[in-house]
């Protein structure tokens, strides 16, 4: 009988994923914050208190420096697709990195845009 070897298969999915949600969320926002540091980005002004919309909305740059280190992470993961060991890590790992990356800017834009200390 012949025994059924596992493949890694299943373990570089797995840590794929782990490591995109970690990456996401550990790493997403200081890769962000350094942009805007060493960029010298504009930060938007607080908008009034009950006001969504303020008289000059936050420039293309801060806008740029929030996508930038997604664009980065995707994009080195899509270099490595044609490599199917690498492909099986770092697939998971991107669709698990864009939306936990997604909602840290989300919070992290409400907070800087919309939070009006008393």
């Amino acid at each position: 009988m012949d025994e059924v070897r596992p493949s890694g298969r299943g373990l570089r999915i797995s840590l794929g994923v782990i490591a995109g949600l970690l990456l996401g969320f550990f790493c997403y926002l200081p890769a962000v914050m350094v942009w805007q540091h060493y960029g010298e980005v504009v930060q938007p002004r607080v908008y009034p208190r009950g006001s969504f919309t303020g008289p000059d909305p936050p420039p293309a740059s801060y806008w740029v420096s929030w996508a930038g280190p997604a664009v980065v992470v995707v994009a080195c993961g899509l270099m490595t697709v044609p490599w199917r060991p690498a492909r099986q890590f770092v697939v998971p790992l991107v669709c698990a990195f864009v939306p936990m990356a997604a909602m840290v800017a989300w919070f992290m834009i409400g907070m800087e845009l919309f939070f009006t200390p008393d």
